[in-house]
């Protein structure tokens, strides 16, 4: 859609223009990112001729625009972090709320959050509080996040608040970056262990099947089946992307409904190799999370709805409601927690402690902060062992093609 704007810029001058933008909002935010004090704005009806191809032109372009949307947004969520840091440094240092954020949007390299970051100054300047200005952005900044803004507003004590936030982000980027890290140097060895794999069928043997052919002798077992995956493969080879593609896109859609998710989650918790790790990271971000909210005067009811929807596990979202609604009845943390059977003994017996001791929030930062250091020594043993895993692995898959292809040569040579 076109709108037509008029607008100040910070010179005091009127400015007059057209702005192209899917929504008024979206073209308020691209004038408020141009530095430029908004007076008037009006939709325009724009009328083209349609021409040969520009319907398959426009799709391609919808679809390169939807992908760079969500690449943008990916990014914008990392920047989370630095934001906050910024903004509770210049708010301990004295500046009003929009003045600080003001000075932060210049600093801002990502376009998509930089709109974002515009709008909520903008928002702020009309007189709506920043935690309803945050609210309008709930993509980007978490349930999480919002409440423990708002709860600062209330207290008087933003900046501390915006800060625990920024190491919170930190803390969870940082995390994120190791656990990447850790899997990149497995998974590269796996894509080319299989692109080794996948050559050898490809364009080795096929001219050794050629040549036993020409024998006109009766193959081994082992053989016949390495030359029968390696005809399918060099016939039909663009059935591999085609298939990869289907099982993604069947994978989302089963994925996307509830008893997909919810399986999915389940299959998750019971992996062998990652049980270990990714039951670590759940209880971490369960008991990191809530001792945050609960250390926040958060609402111990409001901390259980905020964290159900961070740990990521459809399974662990149902017990922790379940726990919810045991408190809600007049339970203990503990008990509610234990009933429900998803953290391990010794985690339950700390929160009993805490919660005995009036000291609850500290006690779960403390398991939170404990399972962190486990988590990265969970990761970088895991690493240890997938690779000679993988190596074994592969070894014994190019090993047997070796063998299937020397096994027709061997015979050959005995009976010569």
């Amino acid at each position: 859609m076109i709108f037509l704007y008029q607008a100040l810029n910070r010179e005091g001058k009127n400015v007059t223009d057209y702005v192209d933008a899917p929504s008024e909002s979206a073209a308020r935010q691209k004038i408020r990112a141009q530095g430029l004090y908004l007076v008037k704005l009006s939709k325009e009806e724009v009328h083209q001729p349609a021409a040969p191809g520009d319907s398959r032109a426009g799709q391609i372009k919808n679809i390169l625009e939807k992908f760079s949307h969500t690449v943008s947004l990916k990014l914008s969520t990392r920047q989370v972090g630095l934001f906050s840091r910024q903004l509770s440094t210049l708010l301990k240092a004295g500046l009003p709320l929009p003045m600080a954020i003001n000075d932060i949007i210049d600093q801002v390299e990502n376009r998509h959050f930089r709109n974002i970051i515009s709008d909520i100054k903008g928002k702020i300047e009309e007189g709506s509080s920043f935690s309803n200005a945050l609210q309008q952005h709930r993509i980007i900044f978490s349930d999480m996040y919002i409440n423990m803004v708002r709860v600062g507003e209330s207290l008087g004590s933003l900046d501390d608040v915006i800060e625990r936030l920024a190491e919170l982000e930190e803390k969870k980027n940082i995390l994120t970056s190791k656990v990447r890290a850790a899997l990149w140097y497995p998974s590269f060895m796996f894509l080319f262990a299989v692109a080794v794999v996948i050559f050898l069928l490809v364009n080795v043997i096929p001219r050794i099947a050629e040549m036993f052919k020409d024998q006109n002798r009766e193959l081994p077992l082992p053989t016949k089946i390495v030359i029968g995956m390696s005809s399918f493969l060099s016939t039909f080879w663009f059935l591999i992307p085609v298939l990869v593609v289907l099982a993604l896109y069947l994978y989302r859609r089963y994925a996307s409904t509830e008893a997909g998710r919810k399986k999915i989650d389940e299959i998750k918790l019971k992996i062998p190799v990652f049980q270990k790790l990714y039951t670590k990271l759940i209880v971490q971000k369960f008991t990191q999370n809530l001792g945050i909210l609960l250390s926040n005067k958060v609402d111990i009811m409001k901390s259980f709805e905020i964290v159900e929807k961070i740990v990521g596990n459809k399974i662990i979202e149902e017990k922790i409601s379940e726990a919810a609604k045991m408190i809600k009845e007049g339970s203990s943390v503990s008990i509610a927690l234990n009933k429900t059977g998803f953290l391990p003994k010794m985690v339950l017996g700390m929160i009993t402690a805490g919660e005995a001791s009036d000291r609850l929030d500290s006690m779960l930062l403390n398991i939170g902060n404990v399972y962190e250091t486990e988590l990265d020594l969970t990761v970088s043993s895991l690493t240890s062992l997938i690779e000679p895993i993988i190596i074994i692995v592969m070894g014994i898959i190019i090993a047997t093609i070796v063998m299937a292809v020397m096994l027709p040569i061997m015979e050959m040579n005995l009976m010569v």
